[in-house]
């Protein structure tokens, strides 16, 4: 799966970036930063949303202030012989509570998931009474993340 390229001018990656940095940002805020006119930052936004290039503006979540301070990364081996698609299981995978994120990966695992949750035992929880009931889902490495660097 290949898109074309996006060119980017240096003031579409002058936007980019401080839209990265924070997405509430207005193009009147963007304007008076960057010394462009209002109507040019809108419509280079407006441009990069048209192209994909910008999916959408997300807000970053307080996990620990919302009651889900362990993240834990689980990779899993893909048993082909169940009968299912590796997409059918990742799609199963994404409908369980707290699965933020699933990823099919290349390497000696063939998905990867982030699963955000109250406790590593709640993580425990969602592997051995769930993922593993998932045909097709043949195997599991769990791994708890520390922190979170940003």
């Amino acid at each position: 799966m290949t898109s074309a390229r996006i060119k980017l001018d240096n003031l579409d990656k002058d936007i980019l970036a401080h839209l990265e940095d924070d997405s509430r940002l207005t193009p009147t805020l963007l304007s008076r930063i960057l010394n462009v006119p209002r109507t040019t930052i809108k419509s280079r936004i407006d441009r990069m949303v048209e192209l994909g290039l910008i999916k959408g503006f997300e807000i970053r979540k307080d996990y620990a202030k919302l009651g889900l301070p362990t993240t834990a990364f689980i990779l899993i081996s893909f048993d082909s012989s169940r009968g299912v698609s590796e997409n059918e299981v990742a799609k199963s995978l994404s409908k369980i509570r707290n699965v933020e994120e699933v990823h099919i990966i290349s390497g000696e695992y063939d998905i990867l998931v982030k699963i955000r949750a109250k406790s590593i035992e709640d993580v425990g929880e969602s592997v051995v009474d769930k993922m593993h009931l998932i045909p097709g889902v043949a195997r599991t490495l769990t791994l708890s993340s520390f922190r979170e660097i940003q």
